[in-house]
């Protein structure tokens, strides 16, 4: 091959990946600059070959396949306009390496901060909302071996799970941070690991699985605030009242339990919160009364009907984690290796960002609320907005950009308060028999059967 022909190849390379890049989620890259991608990958010291698959696009497709609800490398690939073989996408992927997709997160919430005003914070805080999941993946031996499977009274489940605590702001609905980790690791480890992300004064708001006297003193060690509702094995009759600072409202101290400070010896014999009475409306329909800790001991600064509704306003964490699971395709992964599954988390959470982000973007804009905007509508017009602007001429792009903005301010979710839905199922699914072993363990004894 003489130099003629390289250079005619280079050519050809250099415009087909232009092409290619050209066409990846363009409405989600006016917030993700090709350069930073590219000094992303300087600083983890990912130094990669010019080749078909850069980085960029890898990163992009990841979170196609996300937008894309059908998860898979060829619908990610065709809803931006391209079309290739799986291959060369699979192993773009696994050249990429897991520190870049920390990195572009965190470089996300310094840019996102910077956006965000300080009346997002609440009374000097952030509000952290925490909560955990469990996300499913392809039956592979390593996958097996490492996430391990998730047991019931039924037996083990057919596919191997992982455990995901995730923390949002609940101003911002933004993913400030997440741990994951094998089945057998408990929510509460992983929360102890997460913790060690977030800054102090940092109010985090949780529900009862989170509680506990040893757990508060944690919190507080690592210069946290919690408001999260008490277990229900905690006996408020059985407590010492230090103060009382209202109707249904006490400052208590709290026992922390030998077997605690026996695996922890720095953790105190006992610990102060606040303890304040509220009320919840069941799956039933009933009304119960309930407890809430908090470390905002102060009634004046802190008011009680303020502490109730932050409480009230965990369930966003709910939506949040449907929100990932759902219209992101973060229930079942489709990796087949264990980093390949923390890239996978790391991809949904970097998009769910994004599409956060657009909608923070149209509030401040056009002067609407967060929680008033549908997720669901701005995913559909990031995907169709991105085929738009990759096909339009460069002096159309802001224009676009701009009304990709006023549709996502336009699709307001109804209000709808005190409302009740039940956690049933009114459709059946088909009732097809369960498959208990490898669909290629099946394939061979049919074979021998046939």
């Amino acid at each position: 091959m003489n130099n003629k022909d390289i250079e005619w190849r280079s050519k050809k390379l250099e415009r087909v990946r232009k092409e290619i890049e050209s066409g990846q989620l363009n409405a989600l890259r006016e917030l993700i600059p090709d350069d930073v991608i590219r000094g992303l990958c300087d600083d983890c010291g990912y130094y990669f070959r010019t080749r078909l698959l850069t980085p960029l696009t890898t990163i992009f497709h990841m979170i196609s396949a996300g937008i894309s609800r059908e998860g898979s490398f060829q619908g990610a690939w065709q809803m931006n306009g391209q079309s290739g073989r799986s291959g060369p996408l699979s192993e773009a992927r696994k050249r990429l390496p897991l520190e870049i997709w920390i990195q572009l997160h965190r470089w996300m919430m310094k840019e996102i901060e910077k956006e965000s005003s300080s009346e997002k914070l609440w009374r000097g805080h952030r509000i952290i909302g925490v909560d955990g999941t469990c996300v499913s993946m392809s039956d592979e031996p390593s996958l097996v071996e490492h996430f391990g499977r998730w047991g019931s009274n039924y037996g083990p489940s057919q596919f191997p799970t992982a455990r995901v605590v995730v923390a949002f702001n609940l101003e911002t609905l933004i993913n400030v941070g997440h741990q994951t980790g094998p089945n057998k690791v408990s929510e509460k480890a992983l929360c102890r690991e997460l913790i060690k992300e977030m800054r102090d004064g940092d109010v985090i708001v949780f529900d009862r699985l989170y509680s506990g006297s040893n757990l508060y003193a944690e919190y507080q060690r690592a210069g946290l605030e919690f408001i999260g509702q008490t277990h229900k094995s905690l006996k408020i009759e059985c407590l010492k009242v230090v103060k009382t600072l209202g109707a249904g409202d006490l400052l208590v101290e709290m026992p922390i339990h030998l077997c605690h400070r026996y695996k922890d010896s720095s953790l105190p014999k006992t610990i102060q919160a606040r303890l304040i009475q509220s009320r919840k409306r069941t799956d039933q329909g009933r009304r119960e009364d309930f407890w809430i800790a908090t470390s905002l001991v102060d009634p004046t600064k802190y008011p009680k009907q303020e502490v109730i509704a932050w409480q009230k306003k965990r369930w966003k964490v709910e939506t949040l984690i449907e929100e990932m699971k759902v219209w992101l395709g973060a229930d079942v992964l489709r990796s087949k290796s264990v980093e390949g599954i923390y890239k996978e988390v790391y991809a949904r959470l970097v998009g769910l960002n994004l599409i956060h982000w657009l909608i923070l973007k149209a509030t401040q804009k056009h002067h609407k609320k967060v929680e008033n905007l549908s997720v669901s509508t701005a995913l559909r017009l990031a995907a169709s907005y991105s085929l738009k602007m990759s096909t339009a001429p460069a002096w159309q792009l802001p224009l676009l950009y701009d009304q990709l903005l006023g549709q996502i301010a336009a699709s307001k979710v109804p209000y709808r308060p005190n409302r009740l839905e039940p956690r049933m199922k009114k459709r059946d699914g088909n009732h097809y028999p369960k498959l208990k072993i490898s669909r290629s363990e099946w394939r061979l004894l049919h074979d021998i059967a046939a």
